[in-house]
């Protein structure tokens, strides 16, 4: 096999590996332009979905192979991020309702009306489904930051992503010194408007495992604010959870009984 040949099976075999691992092809994407901050645009997007404190309403629905149809749960959410700390409470379904979830740096907390009980979540089960979903723990109380805990690689500019500008692609590494559930993150972050569009969500092996999409995007307090987000877990065949803002405040006075174990124990 003369060069020519070694070379072109040579990049057949890096292509072919870096769509198995997920990698965007280098072909779709256009070279990042210069001079712009991988960190800060991560920030942007993370700035669409949460500010400093954070309140708001919603509804999330489960599918799966294992229900015989999807499970509706209704629920408010608090989080006071300067402080780390913030709190759930769930509303539907009936038997479900008065469940609550506190979070205080470094703990978490479940209050579970129906045998009137406080447990506390230990860290083993932060990568566990939160109330039967494909969500986690951590996703619900965000402990671990995509901010602080991951480093941030611009891959490029996909011109077939977002609002006209196309989508900067970004990656994201965990620190080795923090201990978070994935090895690798890649987002699509819309050019013209800062939020993200989807994230792909790897596991310390290089296998993909789930697809976040967010979309129905709508004007909140001057930020685009996408308001529904839906997750794939791409291991299991039939899963979808999807969860729909019914309202959305940023930077509201936040009390501080809402944090508490009192508040916690109410389950009203």
């Amino acid at each position: 096999m003369n060069w020519r040949l070694c070379w072109l099976s040579w990049l057949a075999a890096v292509a072919c590996s870096l769509a198995l691992a997920g990698f965007p092809a280098a072909a779709e994407l256009l070279p990042a332009p210069a001079g712009v901050d991988a960190s800060a645009i991560a920030k942007g997007a993370e700035g669409s979905l949460r500010a400093d404190r954070t309140f708001f309403r919603a509804r999330m629905t489960v599918t799966s192979p294992r229900l015989a149809r999807p499970r509706v749960i209704e629920f408010s959410s608090w989080e006071d991020l300067p402080r780390k700390r913030s709190f759930v409470r769930i509303h539907r379904p009936a038997k479900d309702a008065g469940t609550s979830f506190l979070k205080q740096h470094p703990n978490l907390w479940m209050y579970i009306p129906r045998v009137e009980r406080t447990v506390r979540v230990p860290p083993s089960m932060m990568s566990q489904s939160w109330m039967g979903s494909d969500f986690s723990n951590d996703d619900l109380v965000r402990e671990s930051s995509e901010i602080e805990d991951y480093s941030h690689r611009l891959l490029g500019v996909d011109p077939d992503e977002g609002q006209g500008s196309g989508a900067y692609v970004l990656e994201y590494l965990p620190h080795e010194s923090v201990a978070v559930v994935w090895g690798r993150i890649v987002a699509w972050i819309d050019i013209e408007s800062g939020f993200a569009l989807r994230q792909e969500f790897y596991d310390e092996d290089g296998e993909k495992l789930r697809l976040l999409r967010f979309e129905d995007v709508r004007e909140v307090e001057g930020r685009r604010v996408p308001h529904r987000w839906t997750l794939t877990p791409l291991d299991k065949e039939g899963h979808e959870t999807r969860i729909e803002m019914l309202e959305i405040a940023f930077d509201p006075e936040l009390a501080d009984s809402i944090f508490t174990r009192r508040n916690l124990e109410k389950g009203r």
